[in-house]
């Protein structure tokens, strides 16, 4: 009994981490619901394996082996989108604030931000050791915010890897 029940509570522990996650994205992309467009596309594990079984014929192509390697570590994929239809763009105070919120009540560290011509990519990660574990990177353009989720088995070797084969080319 004292086992099912340290389970059930591991379980529970675990479950509520990802649902906090989840709570935050959800928060912000319900904030601009009514005065933006807003969708929401998931893909799940599956989707990604069929994914990955369409590239296996191009067996010839050395990039396509190794995306099909990383999307097989890939668990789900959720991708939010607020595009602001009337030209305003989305605050720069509530993405500031969203980030704060994944830092400190999710326990996200941030990987790495970038700036370029007007666009700004935060990339969050929660994981183990050298392990990615959940990432999510905010994307922030003048019109639209982009917040992909990726809930992964990758190892930073395996994205390194990656990126010398892009850099190579």
């Amino acid at each position: 009994m004292k086992k099912l029940l340290l389970g059930g509570c591991l379980l529970l522990a675990s479950v509520s981490t990802v649902v906090a996650q989840e709570k935050s994205l959800r928060e912000f992309r319900h904030k601009y619901s009514g005065c933006a467009e807003t969708t929401h596309i998931k893909l799940g594990g599956m989707s990604l394996r069929l994914a990955g079984w369409v590239m296996s014929f191009d067996k010839e192509d050395e990039d396509v082996k190794n995306v099909r390697a990383l999307l097989r570590d890939i668990r789900k994929v959720k991708v939010h989108t607020i595009e602001n239809l009337h030209g305003a763009s989305i605050s720069s105070d509530d993405v500031a604030t969203l980030k704060r919120r994944l830092q400190d009540r999710d326990h996200f560290e941030t990987l790495m931000e970038v700036r370029d011509k007007g666009s700004l990519v935060h990339i969050l990660n929660k994981g183990k050791d050298d392990e990615l574990g959940h990432v999510v990177m905010l994307i922030q353009d003048t019109n639209e915010f982009t917040m992909v989720n990726l809930e992964t088995n990758l190892k930073i070797a395996d994205i390194n890897r990656l990126i010398n084969q892009f850099a190579s080319n």
